[in-house]
């Protein structure tokens, strides 16, 4: 009788080794809450004393979490090393992200002018608008997890590449001469 060891699928990721959706999600929410912590702290400092507009502090703070978040995502909850492909990775992230600032500069507009004529006190004017700023940022986290999971992301680092096929040790081959 012949014993064969047990085969276990050559993709890290189907063991469980590779990056999962779980890992690569909880990686994300962790980046994205850190890039938030750090926009709205330069939100409410710019805005809240009156320093900026709305918008204009809008874009401050979206400037403040944009290169956190981008290192924290590609790197980190995506595991992208190397160089970025600007048509594949670069182009459609910083779209994506610009596009995030557009809404919440102008969510945040929006709300400064109806707060405006609502409320007296300056800090929770403040306070309100900054409500709106991490709003907008709440509803396009998920939005934002998909296109980065789904679109720019998807192809594991590899630009358009087929995938390597794993490397497998002649201990993980099953020796078919021995009895």
């Amino acid at each position: 009788m012949t014993a064969t060891a047990p085969t276990r699928p050559a993709d890290p990721a189907a063991r469980g080794g590779g990056r999962s959706f779980r890992r690569v999600f909880t990686r994300y929410t962790i980046g994205s809450v850190l890039a938030a912590v750090a926009s709205e702290a330069v939100l409410l400092l710019t805005y809240g004393p009156g320093l900026l507009g709305p918008q204009a502090a809008s874009v401050a703070a979206w400037a403040a979490g944009a290169a956190l978040n981008y290192g924290l995502n590609r790197w980190w909850a995506w595991g992208r090393r190397g160089r970025a492909d600007l048509r594949r990775e670069l182009l459609p992230y910083w779209v994506i992200a610009l596009t995030t600032m557009a809404l919440s500069a102008w969510a945040t507009g929006v709300a400064d002018r109806q707060v405006d004529r609502l409320v007296e006190s300056d800090a929770l004017r403040a306070a309100l608008v900054g409500g709106v700023f991490l709003a907008v940022y709440g509803v396009m986290f998920v939005v934002k997890f998909v296109l980065f999971h789904y679109l720019v992301f998807a192809d594991g680092g590899r630009s358009g590449r087929r995938p390597r096929p794993a490397r497998r040790s002649r201990h993980q081959v099953p020796n078919t001469t021995r009895e």
